[in-house]
């Protein structure tokens, strides 16, 4: 009985959770009249993370996450709010540099990586980022669709190291009962160019 209600709560307190990151996702695309970008996840999205990963309490945790539960949650907070959510391939999107379109070099098992061709300095989930929004809007330019909200100049410029891979932290009143997410973090890339400003949401 108890192992039953210890699952329990740990179930409630997981899709807790999941809402949580939908409301926050979506609350900031609808006051920003943005779209949202997400990958398209495979049939099995949390083996193809946990490959190369030796932790085993880092597989575990990674294996018990409900990535599409989490994406479902977006889709039906996005509906109620009007906001379009795109599906994007994540082929390579950490792989290529944006700004060059060429492999980027990663030593061992470091995150950060190096553009072969113009040196830039790249975080794997920053350039992944990058390369979904740019990967939606190149999808969009052949469909009938188009983003929600500002126009963003699509052509990819060279960024600080600092702009790219330091992320400025939301602050803890967005969010509502806070103290019970003590180990989850967020965090908005801000990149600027010259007349225009593209921000994007992302998890870490």
């Amino acid at each position: 009985k108890r192992k039953t209600m210890r699952k329990l709560k740990e179930r409630k307190k997981k899709l807790d959770i999941r809402w949580k990151i939908a409301n926050i996702i979506v609350k900031t695309a609808y006051e920003k009249r943005y779209s949202i970008v997400l990958e398209k996840l495979g049939k099995k999205p949390a083996n193809n993370m946990i490959a190369r990963i030796k932790d085993k309490q880092l597989r575990h945790r990674i294996f018990q996450a409900s990535f599409r539960g989490i994406q479902r949650a977006i889709e039906e907070k996005a509906k109620e709010h009007g906001v379009t959510v795109i599906y994007v391939d994540p082929k390579n999107t950490s792989r290529l540099c944006p700004v060059h379109g060429t492999p980027i070099n990663y030593n061992n098992s470091s995150r950060i990586g190096k553009c072969g061709k113009g040196g830039e300095l790249w975080h794997r989930d920053v350039v992944a980022c990058w390369n979904l929004l740019l990967k939606a809007l190149r999808g969009l330019e052949h469909s009938s669709h188009h983003l929600v909200g500002l126009d963003v100049d699509v052509r990819a410029v060279p960024l600080s190291s600092n702009a790219t891979h330091d992320p400025i932290g939301i602050p803890k009143s967005l969010w509502a009962r806070w103290k019970s997410l003590p180990q989850i973090y967020y965090a908005i890339a801000l990149n600027s160019g010259r007349n225009k400003r593209l921000e994007m949401v992302y998890l870490w």
